[in-house]
């Protein structure tokens, strides 16, 4: 079981708690928002694969692992400007290139679950590569 919390605004949650509790009595919004979570799942058009389910939840536990973390790194010469590798909650890896990081720690790690980020002040930017136009 995990227990997340997310963020709803305030007029949203009261009419939806007013909803549920005329149609089914106090304290039955968990058991709704899991009826909803389960249904917009079933409704998704994506195939769910297991093991690439399992690694993108790692993944994620890695980058709170990270963000845990990276104000400390940010003040460390030894780390701020570079690129981290985090596997288990730990740093395995830093280097200036992100390419090269990987490699390495994918050599000594195997193909497994590793977040890689870098350690600099501001928000997390996310590269997608765009098609090439000819």
């Amino acid at each position: 079981m995990v227990k997340i919390t997310i963020n709803v605004d305030d007029d949203l949650w009261k009419l939806f708690s007013l909803i549920v509790m005329h149609e089914r009595g106090r304290g039955e919004r968990n058991e709704v928002i899991v009826e909803l979570i389960k249904d917009y799942v079933e409704r998704s058009s994506l195939p769910i694969n297991e093991k690439q389910l399992e690694y993108i939840l790692q993944i994620e536990e890695e980058r709170k692992a990270f963000l845990k973390i990276k104000g400390k790194l940010i003040k460390d010469p030894q780390y701020c400007g570079k690129y981290v590798a985090i596997f288990k909650g730990a740093i395995v890896g830093c280097d200036e290139d992100k390419r090269r990081l990987a490699e390495n720690v994918y050599k000594k790690y195997g193909y497994v679950p590793i977040y890689i980020d870098k350690v600099a002040p501001g928000e997390r930017v996310v590269e997608a590569p765009s098609p090439e136009l000819k």
